[in-house]
């Protein structure tokens, strides 16, 4: 089977992550798109960053709930978009470094609900280490 979005699904994914105004501000992309799994990246800046000079936890938060919503498009898009209802996230470790990486995948897809699995982890000098793991459930809403 080919994991492969079509274009079409790529391009309304693009605009809807290019629409959030936190995620251009912290200069956050999608790195990868696939039916049921997404890929993002947001590097290191002081407007990421916390006291301790880890990335924040709402800003890892904020990643892991666009990453989600992203793997959970890529099934529902064109014809539906989602809302997330509700995440939970814990932090496993402290996240430091230059970038944030936040790998999305379908847990399960419903006709009304989805659930999504992301993993977070911070990318320091070509390491990647796990430093969050969120599962969020979203709902199904028409594309208009």
């Amino acid at each position: 089977m080919n994991d492969a979005v079509t274009e079409q699904v790529s391009n309304i994914m693009h605009e809807i992550f290019n629409k959030q105004g936190a995620l251009q501000a912290l200069g956050a992309r999608i790195v990868h798109i696939g039916r049921g799994t997404c890929e993002t990246l947001l590097p290191m800046s002081p407007a990421a960053s916390q006291h301790h000079g880890f990335f924040h936890g709402g800003v890892i938060g904020t990643l892991g709930d666009a990453t989600g919503g992203l793997t959970a498009n890529s099934l529902m898009l064109p014809d539906y978009d989602c809302l997330a209802v509700e995440y939970k996230i814990n932090f496993l470790a402290p996240a430091k470094g230059e970038a944030l990486i936040g790998r999305g995948k379908i847990l399960r897809a419903g006709k009304t609900l989805a659930v999504t699995s992301v993993e977070l982890l911070s990318l320091n000098q070509g390491v990647e280490k796990l430093c969050a793991v969120m599962q969020q459930t979203v709902f199904a809403i028409e594309q208009k």
